[in-house]
């Protein structure tokens, strides 16, 4: 009777590893639940920057650098970031120097 009930006992323990390991590995997510897949499906580039903010909210980071250094075109480049690096993340490069201009260059979402 008692291994009967360790045997039950293993596996009842088991299934709750497994449980914990799921639910971990299910909150790893760091986007905002706006990154649905249909506002994903929209963005294209030449957007401008308040359409970003309306579809997705307020970006977790900001950056600015100079781009195209390389070419004898240079401009700058503001990058937005959501979400967190291993996890799922989005970045909007936009270009422009004014922040009520910046139109949307170039973007990647990893989910």
């Amino acid at each position: 009777m008692s291994g009967a009930i360790k045997t039950v006992g293993n596996t009842v323990n088991k299934y709750c590893f497994y449980f914990l390991v799921l639910l971990v590995l299910s909150s790893c997510s760091t986007l905002p639940g706006t990154f649905t897949t249909e506002k994903v499906m929209k963005i294209h580039q030449g957007m401008r920057s308040d359409e970003i903010i309306t579809m997705f909210g307020t970006p977790r980071n900001v950056s600015q650098s100079v781009c195209g250094s390389n070419t004898g075109h240079s401009w700058t480049c503001t990058t937005w970031e959501y979400g967190q690096f291993p996890y799922d993340r989005a970045s909007f490069t936009f270009s422009g120097d004014s922040p009520n201009e910046l139109k949307l260059n170039n973007f990647d979402i990893d989910r």
